[in-house]
């Protein structure tokens, strides 16, 4: 994700990009709707791109570098700049945990229960340092409130943003996360290049995306590519995680001209009763 973020920054900058992706697209675990469009839209922008290769070495020179790739070609990709983007590592050094007798999992991450506690009952560890696997700031913030008020900490409903151009935010299941937990589902999409407020906007790129479950029609999921995807993630995520089903969301009228009509909008294309799609 941050890779992507900077890879759009830089771009936009008019910098030359190149992107080496060990995974076969960009952000693996994403629907893959939502990966392809980026992909698209990077590609627009000559944003160069290489998957399912690895990073052999990296040569370092003065005012450059030589990346090689682990094809058989051993590729060199040259470059002024290189940003490594491979995750995040807990920075505990220096708190002497092993000396408060305070556990560890096998990647260096302290351990804790639902409720945020180490196995030091009065030492709690919230965010990117704890084994939750959920390293975003807005976790990070609800865990610290679940600790303070003794509350089982509840991360099945997280909704996680990409800030490329156009954003990207998600929640809940994928079309192929439904697949592989067995959900027979429908899917609804719409296009925001339909929608009034993006076309006044001159901000058309992208779409909403909602997976639900095909017999009770309740939201398993949203996907959206396009403008101010990050805000618009909030009326979704409340759908995902109060079970709310394609006819509550449509049901529920939208100002307009707005952008989230297209939430309103891909409920209704679910349900086959789309208006403008």
């Amino acid at each position: 994700m941050v890779g992507c973020e900077f890879a759009g920054i830089l771009g936009e900058l008019g910098c030359e990009v190149t992107i080496i992706e060990m995974m076969p697209s960009l952000l693996p675990g994403m629907d893959a709707e939502i990966s392809k469009q980026l992909t698209s839209y990077f590609k627009r922008r000559g944003i160069k791109m290489h998957f399912g290769i690895g990073v052999a070495r990296i040569e370092k020179e003065d005012n450059s570098a030589t990346v090689i790739l682990s094809d058989e070609a051993a590729t060199a990709v040259q470059a002024d700049r290189v940003l490594v983007s491979v995750g995040r590592r807990p920075n505990i050094a220096g708190l002497d945990l092993e000396k408060a007798g305070v556990a560890l999992n096998g990647r260096g991450r302290i351990v804790v229960d639902d409720q945020m506690r180490t196995n030091v009952p009065h030492i709690y560890a919230i965010g990117d340092v704890n084994d939750f696997p959920l390293d975003l700031a807005h976790v990070a913030s609800a865990q610290g409130l679940a600790a303070v008020a003794g509350k089982a900490f509840h991360g099945e409903v997280v909704p996680s943003c990409v800030f490329t151009r156009p954003e990207i935010a998600v929640v809940g299941l994928s079309e192929e996360a439904a697949a592989a937990k067995e959900f027979k589902i429908k899917t609804g999409k719409f296009l925001f290049r339909v929608l009034g407020k993006a076309q006044a906007m001159a901000e058309i790129d992208g779409f909403v995306k909602i997976i639900a479950d095909a017999e009770s029609e309740r939201v398993l999921g949203v996907h959206i590519i396009g403008p101010h995807a990050s805000d618009l993630i909030g009326e979704a995520t409340l759908a995902v995680k109060w079970g709310l089903t394609l006819e509550q969301l449509s049901e529920t009228i939208h100002a307009h001209p707005t952008l989230p009509e297209a939430i309103m909008e891909a409920a209704e294309t679910a349900m086959g009763q789309a208006i403008h799609g």
